[in-house]
């Protein structure tokens, strides 16, 4: 999911939330509160942002067992691919 101001894209947020959460009881592991998830991704995004990134993309995956959330700053605008 690729994120330029995550708080004007608060759908797109919620639904990443919900599959990270999902992810994560899924892997026994506790769901985090949705505002320090929302914070969290304000942030990277706004980090990225500084560096010269116009959007963010965000993704949830599973690799040997293991839970994985990674952002990636993008270099040109993708709207619409996720």
């Amino acid at each position: 999911t690729t994120f330029s101001d995550p708080l004007r894209e608060i759908e797109k947020l919620r639904d990443l939330y919900h599959r990270l959460a999902e992810a994560r009881r899924d892997s026994g592991q506790d769901v985090i509160p949705f505002h320090r998830f929302a914070e969290l991704v304000k942030t990277q995004v706004s980090t990225m942002k500084e560096k010269g990134s116009p959007e963010v993309a965000f993704r949830v995956a599973v690799k040997d067992g293991k839970l994985r959330f990674t952002a990636r700053a993008l270099r040109g605008s993708s709207k619409g691919k996720e």
